[in-house]
């Protein structure tokens, strides 16, 4: 078999990421990927565990005098997030990765690499089909489904594993002078009530906010930018001190972990030329609240069409209110991590239809307890305004450990090793060390791969020769790991 990165180093290892890359594994389509990882595991003699969600665990014993010592946790991700050239003929549920080397640097022929997560199995299999190394017993976890949510991780029991140290290596990227010591938690929120409508009445006036930045609220959140459901509530209720103000239609935001940009609403007032001249001001300020930080901010508003019904007098009050009342954005910040986000929530939708007013949050924290305080401020202010909450998606963070073993050793031999002066560095969005903290509160994880760029585009590629170095590095740290 012809392999693309044939006389670069380590041959076996990046071998094993050219076998991998010939097999579609999509996030979704991992069944064939963790069959394939499962039987190769097995035909070496190792402990192999696989289950219904394409999770694989393969365990090796510890080199010899090494046996006895406490196991540690390999982890990385099968899935890779497909995406090709809109020119690209290619097939990600048939075809292999095009893979191709040039100036030292892998990368695919109009499709994404897959070195997001292929680097970390392949140091696996690298590290488990070894004999010359020395290490002590390790345990390889190889997940399913992380681009689309942690899916695997969180499906794998606490009983399949004991460790309690782990190197996560869906890490690198194109500076390696920092490590990730921190990754935030997230807790789905959605609170609903049944309208109550009543026959349209009075003058009536369509507001429209958008040209926002929008953004991911795990890396935009402490951007300062504007939410359009919490500045159109502040907009509404602001005409409502003026005038008589009841919603016929408020409707905004996709996506529970997105910031919204956009929001539409109807409303209902009394008094027609008192309500623009409040919407116009309110407009205004907001405009030069967010001069800096979301300067495109646009609210269009003009009379309109009486529509056919509007929500009941007192429900259309407690929804503006409930709504403005809602914590959004940066709660804490943490006193650990310079410039880190621990605490925030985001109001990512607020829809009024037919059958149902939802309003959709998501909070986040790398603190869990923070979390759930969170969480049940936000179901307490909810039910002051009869609102049924149901929870959804939850998923545990990685708290930050200031006396980690794992990475004082980590710190120490990347000195060593490279010269390297480790950084700090937290994320406030979810990672699968936080989904193996929440199942073992007592693991001490670090992070680290090599040198890449572009991941999740087709413009990804890795860094042949920081492939070896991190390669070396790992056989290195699982070597002082039996003296610690």
């Amino acid at each position: 078999m012809k392999y693309v990165t044939a006389g670069y180093e380590p041959q076996d290892v990046l071998q094993y990421f050219e076998d991998l890359a010939r097999i579609p594994r999509g996030s979704g389509n991992c069944a064939a990927v963790a069959e394939y990882v499962y039987n190769w595991g097995k035909n070496l003699g190792l402990e192999a565990w696989k289950d219904e969600y394409h999770n694989v665990i393969l365990k090796k014993p510890g080199t010899p005098g090494c046996e006895d010592l406490p196991p540690v946790m390999l982890q990385g991700h099968l899935d890779i997030v497909a995406v090709k050239l809109p020119e690209s003929n290619h097939n990600f549920l048939t075809d292999p990765l095009p893979l191709y080397v040039k100036d030292g640097m892998l990368r695919s022929n109009g499709t994404t690499l897959g070195a997001d997560n292929g680097n970390a199995c392949a140091y696996m299999m690298g590290v488990l089909a070894r004999k010359d190394l020395v290490h002590p017993p390790l345990e390889c976890v190889f997940t399913s489904d992380e681009e689309i949510g942690l899916v695997g991780a969180e499906k794998i029991p606490a009983e399949a594993f004991s460790a309690k140290r782990m190197i996560n290596m869906d890490a690198g990227g194109e500076d390696q002078s920092a490590t990730c010591v921190s990754c935030a938690g997230g807790i789905e929120l959605v609170m609903t009530q049944v309208p109550v409508w009543q026959a349209a009445k009075g003058n009536f006036v369509k507001i429209f906010i958008h040209g926002l930045k929008g953004g991911h609220s795990a890396g935009a959140i402490d951007q300062g930018r504007g939410n359009a459901g919490k500045l159109m509530a502040r907009l509404l209720n602001a005409v409502s001190l003026k005038t008589k103000t009841v919603v016929a239609k408020m409707y905004g935001g996709q996506k529970m972990n997105a910031i919204m940009s956009e929001m539409e609403a109807v409303i209902s007032v009394e008094d027609l030329d008192v309500a623009l001249a409040v919407i116009e001001k309110t407009a205004k300020d907001m405009k030069d609240e967010l001069r800096v930080t979301d300067a495109g901010f646009v609210c269009e508003f003009a009379p309109c069409d009486a529509p056919e019904k509007m929500l009941d007098d007192v429900q259309s009050k407690k929804l503006v209110q409930f709504v403005l009342a809602m914590p959004n954005g940066v709660r804490d910040m943490s006193f650990e991590i310079e410039g880190h986000v621990l605490n925030s929530n985001n109001l990512g939708a607020v829809w009024v239809s037919d059958e149902e007013i939802r309003v959709w949050t998501f909070n986040r924290s790398g603190d869990d307890s923070r979390q759930d305080a969170m969480a049940e401020e936000i179901m307490s202010l909810a039910d002051v305004f009869d609102y049924k909450v149901t929870p959804g998606a939850k998923f545990f963070g990685w708290k930050f450990n200031p006396e980690s073993k794992m990475r004082e050793l980590h710190t120490k031999l990347m000195k060593e090793v490279f010269d390297i002066d480790l950084k700090m560095e937290a994320t406030h969005g979810g990672l699968e060390t936080g989904v193996f903290f929440g199942k073992e509160p007592e693991m001490d994880i670090i992070c680290f791969g090599p040198k890449g760029s572009g991941a999740h585009t087709p413009e990804e590629y890795l860094d042949l020769e920081s492939f070896k170095e991190m390669f070396d590095y790992l056989c290195k740290f699982l070597a002082a790991l039996t003296k610690e």
